[in-house]
């Protein structure tokens, strides 16, 4: 299961690049960037391999520069809490991805457009990751899209997250 929240988070992180960006060039708080903000699992709109959390919540907000920075936390399908973050930069190069206070992967992040960014992550079990994550145009929904390759073989995912 924690190979499967790594990857999802990979995508995620993407929530908080664009409000650092974004904010900085127009000079507006990053509260009001449409990626800042908190976002909810819709769990019936979301595709993935292993079971689904019974809830997850992404929690980012804006900062200065490339900065990138998230949380997430929930509930996974076997009652275990989730508990991870991510802090690191849109620089392209790999920066720990942290689950229960372990690193458990390595993540990379680009900005492909305002509404999209893309990712590769490299778990610590082997598994690899590449995706995107989109806006959509109203800003009230996020759409990741990813190919997973690991012990499990090779799948594609699609996780679905409203804001809130």
């Amino acid at each position: 299961m924690k190979r499967l929240t790594f990857l999802a988070a990979a995508l995620i992180g993407a929530l908080v690049i664009a409000p650092s960006t974004l904010a900085f060039a127009q000079k507006k708080p990053a509260t009001a960037d449409p990626w800042a903000g908190t976002w909810k699992m819709d769990l019936a709109k979301t595709k993935l391999h292993n079971p689904a959390p019974k809830e997850e919540t992404v929690t980012s907000s804006g900062s200065a520069g490339d900065t990138v920075k998230y949380s997430i936390s929930g509930t996974a399908a076997d009652g275990t809490p989730i508990n991870e973050s991510y802090d690191g930069k849109a620089d392209g190069k790999p920066y720990p991805f942290i689950a229960n206070g372990q690193k458990v992967a390595d993540i990379s992040y680009h900005r492909d457009s305002d509404h999209q960014y893309s990712s590769h992550g490299s778990g610590a079990d082997g598994s690899t990751s590449t995706g995107t994550v989109t806006l959509s145009k109203d800003g009230k929904v996020l759409t990741v899209q990813e190919h997973v390759k690991g012990s499990q073989g090779e799948f594609d995912q699609t996780i679905v997250y409203n804001k809130q």
